[in-house]
């Protein structure tokens, strides 16, 4: 029997990459294939059918690996300062419904894995409203509070294991085929796998969308330098500076 094929990644670290890639090769490519599927956050339905695909992708979620069975794994991860920033101005522009409903509880964001922050709670409005009603140090709080059980499920994976194979974004972006080549190694793909994976892989290259849409915010690392102030720099560091080392990111 094969081993199970998934990939976890987190909000704003690549996930439509990797799924135009995975989609396009299993579901449109090579639709005899078993197919990939996307489950978001939502571990429940995950964990009830990833078995029935070829490959299962999930983000902002850590998996429970006893449950897997044989399986080879591949995680995309970026420094937690990054996603802080790249969500925040991903949410503020309100480009999916759930960032515009009004009043959202836990359970409207289950799917995403989502804290709605107190102040949400408390204002009753939309969270992309209610980040346009802040300052932009304010909304990076909001959106550190948000993204709490993501770096939660950061601290839990083991640091090293075989059947896991984790890959920078930070590397990723440098690299974008090799990134992937070594993606398709651990799977053990066939030869047509890798050969059409690696086409796609460069037809949905992140290089030829900055070249080619203009409107794609800016990708570079470290960009938390630039918005972090002190306040903020201080509320990530009381709560997540541990993270910051186990992942080996500079804590400056």
């Amino acid at each position: 029997m094969r081993p199970l094929l998934i990939h976890c990644s987190y909000h704003k670290c690549l996930t439509v990459y990797f799924n135009r890639v995975m989609h396009t090769l299993f579901n449109r490519v090579l639709p005899w294939s078993g197919g990939h599927c996307h489950y978001n956050s939502d571990i429940c339905r995950f964990y009830d059918s990833f078995r029935e695909y070829r490959i299962a992708s999930i983000n902002n979620r850590f998996l429970e690996l006893d449950q897997l069975e044989e399986f080879r794994l591949t995680r995309f991860i970026r420094d937690p300062r990054d996603l802080v920033v790249s969500g925040y101005f991903y949410h503020l522009k309100g480009r999916e419904a759930w960032c515009n409903l009004p009043n959202p509880t836990e359970r409207d964001w289950f799917f995403a894995n989502g804290i709605v922050p107190e102040g949400l709670r408390q204002n009753g409005s939309s969270y992309t409203a209610y980040l346009r009603s802040l300052s932009e140090e304010d909304g990076l709080l909001a959106e550190l509070e948000f993204r709490s059980e993501h770096f939660s499920s950061m601290a839990k994976w083991p640091e090293n294991h075989p059947a896991i194979l984790t890959l920078r974004y930070e590397d990723v972006i440098k690299d974008e085929v090799g990134a992937f080549m070594a993606m398709f190694d651990h799977y053990e793909f066939g030869s047509l796998e890798r050969r059409l994976g690696l086409w796609l892989v460069e037809r949905f290259s992140l290089a030829r969308r900055l070249r080619e849409d203009q409107h794609i915010r800016n990708p570079a690392v470290g960009q938390w330098r630039q918005h972090f102030t002190p306040r903020v720099r201080k509320a990530f560091e009381t709560q997540w500076r541990s993270l910051i080392d186990r992942l080996g990111y500079a804590a400056e």
